[in-house]
């Protein structure tokens, strides 16, 4: 017969809530996006849209066309 150990859960949720916050990139140019989500799955937005309705879909830099960090466009 096997012997278990059983131990508490822990109070930090199973799932990394990282990718809720919001974070920022600032580009080599020096304009700033806000970005939500982590790794191929985060979203870059201008910084004046607060309504969050607009992400920046073309994977570069408004300002200077420089291709911001993530997964390739194409």
């Amino acid at each position: 017969m096997a012997s278990a150990t059983l131990i508490a859960p822990t109070e930090e949720p199973l799932v990394s809530r990282s990718s809720d916050r919001k974070t920022e990139h600032r580009c080599e140019c020096g304009h700033v996006l806000p970005v939500f989500g982590g790794g191929r799955h985060r979203v870059y937005f201008e910084p004046g849209n607060t309504g969050l309705d607009d992400p920046v879909m073309n994977r570069v830099c408004p300002e200077c066309g420089r291709d911001l960090p993530g997964k390739n466009r194409w």
